[in-house]
């Protein structure tokens, strides 16, 4: 079970099932002490993990970061 902030990496890597949420790298589960948000995450893994039949699957999560982010060279910060 992957889960992943880089859908076109794991496209090309193809794990055996993946679920990609599209928030800042080192932030998939959400934001820090958002237990409600890192809960439903995790369950959505453990979801997947069970029902997932298809191999190389990978799903979108519905869940939206509430601050824009990207990447920007030699700068730090969400």
């Amino acid at each position: 079970m992957c889960l992943s902030t880089g859908r076109d990496l794991t496209e090309l890597v193809r794990p055996p099932r993946s679920l990609f949420i599209n928030f800042p790298m080192g932030n998939a589960f959400g934001k820090p002490f958002d237990n409600a948000m890192q809960r439903g995450v995790l369950q959505s893994c453990l979801d997947m993990v069970v029902d997932c039949e298809v191999p190389g699957e990978l799903r979108d999560l519905p869940h939206e970061w509430d601050v824009t982010f990207g990447y920007a060279p030699g700068k730090s910060g969400m």
